[in-house]
């Protein structure tokens, strides 16, 4: 694994503990959710190597990753569909009107991302052998 994939797993670690212990503590589901979202993206972004994304968006390595991880069946489909919830959410407006994410967003969303998190470090540890 380079030395860039583990930063990257180590900042998805990161988001994910955070995520963890907002969500316990009642912080708001919104700081919730973007450290969920966060935590996956790093995962992607070790896959991909990626150090710094430059003119990359999230939207096209999300599609990359479904290109190449989800379609060849190296991913379950299930993890597509936890990141393109949370980048939805993410990436609307931070609007007075729009509905924050609810309880049930999170529960559904939270084993998906801890399950994401640990998939990808088993898959770049197992291909480093």
């Amino acid at each position: 694994m380079t030395r860039t994939a583990e930063r990257r797993l180590h900042k998805a670690n990161e988001y994910l503990k955070e995520a963890e212990l907002l969500y316990g503590e009642k912080i708001g589901n919104l700081p919730v959710l973007a450290n969920l979202y966060h935590a996956m993206m790093n995962c992607l972004f070790a896959l991909f190597d990626i150090e710094n994304i430059g003119n990359l968006t999230h939207a096209d390595v999300i599609e990359k990753f479904k290109s190449e991880f989800v379609q060849t069946g190296i991913f379950d489909k299930k993890f597509t569909g936890a990141l393109d919830s949370a980048f939805h959410i993410t990436h609307e407006c931070n609007c007075d009107h729009m509905k924050p994410p609810e309880d049930k967003d999170i529960n559904k969303l939270l084993p998906l991302v801890r399950e994401f998190v640990h998939a990808v470090t088993t898959y770049l540890k197992k291909k480093k052998s």
